[in-house]
């Protein structure tokens, strides 16, 4: 009798245990973005980037597809460091470009590695495309990035190319997002 009652509260422990893991696990579960998550920007706030943007800074030009505005969301006097197209077909997408200079702090920490996901283009250079998927307020959505890591003038630049959509408009708006990182050029060295 006594392992009987043991036994049945072994299991009465272990079920709350094993709900506390798949909490955990989703808890841990990459996390999914909206553009209003991912971005301050907003349609028809700050600066107004459209046809081909050219910064010397980052030694980079980008060809923004026609029809497209890519938005700063911040006074034309700021520092460049991207911005957002929202497609105007499909109001839950957007589509970034940022990047930034890797700061070394001399804390002796090593920067990021952008090596995470599958090998991709980012214009003329190499990046690293992650894939996600889940479900935000009801909506099931797609987060596509592709990061990149790029030397210029004895420095290095991080950044990021990203598109948001509903997973329903992924194979609609995929073509843009395409079209547009390999409208990406870097006037980087090469080697690092």
């Amino acid at each position: 009798m006594p392992s009987l009652i043991l036994s049945r509260l072994a299991s009465f422990a272990l079920v709350p245990w094993m709900g506390a893991c798949a909490q955990s696990a989703s808890f841990a579960a990459p996390h999914i973005q909206t553009c209003d998550s991912i971005t301050l920007a907003r349609p028809g706030v700050g600066v107004a980037y459209k046809g081909t943007v050219r910064n010397d800074d980052y030694g980079v030009k980008i060809d923004i597809p026609g029809g497209l505005t890519g938005w700063g969301g911040v006074a034309p006097e700021a520092p460049f460091h991207g911005f957002v197209i929202f497609l105007p077909d499909s109001p839950r997408s957007c589509i970034g470009f940022r990047i930034q200079l890797r700061v070394d702090l001399g804390d002796g920490a090593l920067p990021e590695r952008h090596h995470a996901g599958k090998a991709a283009a980012v214009g003329n250079r190499r990046g690293w495309e992650d894939d996600r998927s889940g479900v935000v307020n009801g909506t099931a959505l797609t987060n596509v990035t592709i990061t990149f890591s790029v030397p210029h003038r004895r420095e290095i630049y991080d950044g990021s190319v990203w598109l948001v959509t509903p997973t329903e408009e992924l194979e609609k708006e995929m073509p843009t997002f395409r079209k547009f990182v390999s409208g990406i050029r870097f006037d980087a060295e090469e080697g690092h």
